[in-house]
């Protein structure tokens, strides 16, 4: 008689193996919790772990009371008492005074932290505020609209790294720098060239929303119009307008939703987004060549998405005395060719979308503006060839003149303060007729190729203009159809001279200056020896025509001249300049014996600070 093994429980081998082998059979099973000594032993130590957090906690708290108490009642002693009662204690006094600084410290972070959030809250509300206000807006006109994206791109924080903007002074930046220094260092950087080019592209973007919302707000507003008028006539309604088929209502919802697609991608940086529309537009000209139809329609010039370009030569410079339109240049050429140009002078033109100034030298810019010999930009760089753009003297010396007594780009003196400096502005006229001839003189000089544009032929054909300039520049023998194309859009759609700039330019036109000129004092600009200049600049009967026929000026042939070259380079910023000493003009004590306040951000940030010492 055989006997059976017993197991650990005590049972049989096979009444062990029959619950494995259940479980086996049903893997699927959830396990049924085990309540016995592993929980009660789990339970105590947690426990044990409460009543020593407990007593941990009621001991911090009272050595903490003890603590606070014990200095409040240090603050009733002076300073040999507290010293005394520290020394009982076992206490420093250097570890007190450590402690009381790291206190303030905090404080002031947890002050500073507050006061952020609050500011970003502050931002965030304005930019909804300014949308709903938009939006209530729409129907108003596209003035407005343009008034408040111009607001928003004041208020609008692209990111942490961009908070501060261009139009801060010195001394805000200085006492924002010690404020925050504790909180967020980093954000007080020098802002470079990529960022600039990301806040830009990223207000064209948030530009480009708002404009297809309109879009569909409109397009939906003349469906139902048309559909409410339709008298139910066959194919036509009340108006007379012929019903869409099914076909081509679903043909054009189609490419809607093609181009909203396109609006905003996802999962893309702001410049893969640029680079990507850049390449769309290459592939949509080679279906225009071929005459197919486009698979979507194209962005507004306005709203495209702009790209650095890294140049294997010496760049091309924009060379032109100051107020002769280059900043109109400048961006008519960004819209047409979608590449940032780059400037030699660290202006205030990037709070006007003008974001290449610090990409000189950095190998991302192929169109770069200069002043010089007028003044000496940084850093100095190599040149190929140049665009040479001029504006007669006469408007361009006053509008010159406008600029460094209001420190800003768009508004006139009055004529109150007119009045008062007619001493000054006869001084400065002269002397700057000097310094206008010395820079043109320099420039027809050079043997590099140069190609002479005309501010007055510029904004009358802008579209020839900006041809000759382009097909220069990139150095383009046949600019086919992409380039006109892109040229004819950027004209059309902007329809207005003044809208193609990055601001709204002085009121005026060709020769309106010419009245701000005595007789007396054209004829000391003459004895400067300026109208060999204008002969050869095509300005030669200029002053022997009235004011009123400057608009009617013979354009130049092809509405550009080139020169030859017989040098391949030269060197911008390198050299002696045709501002000398004599030529300078003291502002600051100008303004100060005038009773003017510049309304610059450096002259504003001084007076702010002087009224709150």
């Amino acid at each position: 008689m055989t006997t059976k093994k017993k197991g650990r429980g005590g049972g049989s081998a096979r009444q062990q193996q029959q619950p494995l082998n259940q479980q086996q059979q049903n893997p699927n099973q959830p396990q049924q919790p085990n309540n016995g000594r592993h929980t009660t032993h789990q339970n105590q130590y947690l426990q044990q772990r409460r009543q020593l957090q407990m007593q941990r906690n009621s001991r911090c708290r009272l050595f903490y009371l003890q603590r606070h108490l014990v200095l409040n009642c240090f603050n009733y002693l002076d300073q040999g008492g507290r010293e005394a009662a520290f020394s009982v204690m076992g206490w420093s006094m250097e570890n007190h005074q450590r402690h009381k600084q790291a206190m303030q410290r905090q404080r002031q972070i947890m002050e500073s932290v507050k006061e952020r959030q609050e500011w970003k809250k502050n931002i965030f509300k304005q930019v909804l505020n300014v949308e709903e206000t938009r939006n209530a807006n729409d129907e108003k006109g596209g003035n407005e609209d343009a008034s408040l994206c111009k607001d928003v791109e004041t208020r609008m924080v692209v990111s942490d790294s961009a908070h501060p903007d261009e139009s801060r002074g010195e001394e805000e930046e200085e006492e924002d720098r010690e404020k925050f220094h504790d909180v967020l260092p980093p954000l007080f950087a020098r802002v470079d060239a990529d960022t600039l080019l990301a806040r830009l592209n990223t207000r064209r973007l948030y530009k480009r929303l708002l404009h297809y919302r309109r879009e569909d707000r409109r397009r939906l507003a003349e469906h139902l119009a048309k559909y409410a008028n339709a008298d139910g006539d066959g194919d036509t309604n009340g108006n007379g307008i012929v019903e869409e088929s099914i076909v081509d209502i679903y043909e054009g919802d189609l490419k809607n939703h093609k181009t909203a697609n396109r609006i905003y991608p996802k999962n893309m940086t702001i410049s893969q987004m640029a680079q990507k529309e850049w390449n769309d537009l290459l592939v949509v000209a080679g279906m225009r060549n071929q005459g197919k139809e486009l698979p979507y329609d194209p962005f507004p010039t306005q709203y495209e998405l702009l790209l650095f370009s890294a140049t294997q030569r010496a760049v091309a410079a924009l060379a032109s005395y100051p107020r002769s339109g280059n900043s109109l240049m400048r961006t008519m050429y960004e819209h047409t060719s979608l590449r940032v140009t780059g400037s030699d002078m660290q202006g205030g033109l990037a709070k006007h979308d003008l974001v290449g100034e610090m990409s000189v030298g950095c190998d991302k810019v192929q169109f770069v503006k200069t002043h010089f010999p007028e003044r000496r930009g940084s850093p100095q760089f190599r040149c190929c060839r140049a665009v040479l753009l001029v504006r007669n003297p006469f408007d361009a010396i006053e509008s010159h003149y406008n600029l460094m007594m209001t420190g800003t780009h768009t508004q006139n003196i009055s004529p109150e303060i007119r009045e008062k400096a007619t001493k000054y502005w006869e001084e400065f006229a002269v002397k700057e007729i000097r310094v206008w001839k010395n820079f043109h003189k320099y420039w027809l000089q050079q043997q590099i190729p140069i190609l002479l544009v005309r501010y007055e032929d510029l904004i009358r054909e802008p579209a020839k203009v900006m041809s000759r300039v382009v097909q220069f520049v990139l150095e383009i023998n046949d600019m086919g159809s992409f380039f006109g194309d892109r040229i004819d859009r950027c004209i059309k759609e902007q329809q207005e001279i003044e809208r193609l700039g990055s601001y709204k330019p002085r009121s005026g036109g060709i020769g309106k200056s010419l009245a701000k000129y005595s007789p007396e004092l054209i004829e000391k600009m003459k004895a400067e020896g300026f109208e060999e200049i204008l002969e050869a600049l095509h300005y030669g009967d200029l002053l022997k025509k009235p004011v009123e026929e400057w608009s009617k000026l013979p354009f130049l042939p092809e509405h550009a001249l080139e020169f030859e070259s017989s040098q391949d380079l030269i060197v911008v910023n390198q050299g002696d300049l045709s501002r000398t000493e004599k030529e300078s003009t003291k502002w600051n004590m100008v303004k100060k014996e005038l009773g003017i306040h510049c309304d610059c951000v450096h002259c504003k940030a001084k007076r702010s600070g002087k009224a709150e010492n």
